[in-house]
C-alpha cells in the first residue's frame, strides 16, 4: 500500500514538471519577476523565482522519502556512513575510466 501511494504521489509531481514544461513551451509559465541585483533577497522567492524559470523542481516522493529517512538515522550511524563511503577508493579512478570509455 505505501509503494502504490508513493507511486501516485510521483505520478502526480511528473504531471505537474510535464504541465509546467507545457505552460513554459506554450509561454503561459507564471511569472515571477526576477531578483533585483543588489537587494536582499529570501530563499522562498528565490526558489520561487528559479521554479518559475525551470531551473530548479520539487524532488519526486521516492526522493523525499529517502531524505526523511536518513535525517531519522541517528548522528553516530550517519557519521559511521559518511566515514565509509569516504574510505571507498575506485580502481582504476572514474577519470580514467571514462578516458578510456571515449577510446
Amino acid at each position: 500500500m505505501a509503494i502504490l501511494a508513493l507511486e501516485v504521489e510521483e505520478l502526480k509531481a511528473r504531471v505537474e514538471r510535464l504541465e509546467a514544461q507545457m505552460r513554459q513551451l506554450m509561454d503561459e509559465a507564471p511569472k515571477v519577476e526576477p531578483p533585483a541585483p543588489g537587494k536582499p533577497i529570501d530563499c522562498e522567492q528565490l526558489i520561487a523565482w528559479l521554479k518559475a524559470e525551470g531551473l530548479v523542481v520539487d524532488p519526486p516522493p521516492m526522493a523525499r522519502a529517502h531524505a526523511e529517512r536518513w535525517r531519522s538515522l541517528p548522528e553516530e550511524e550517519k557519521e559511521a556512513h559518511i566515514r565509509f563511503m569516504r574510505s571507498l577508493t575506485i580502481d582504476p579512478p572514474l577519470s580514467q575510466i571514462i578516458i578510456e570509455n571515449r577510446r
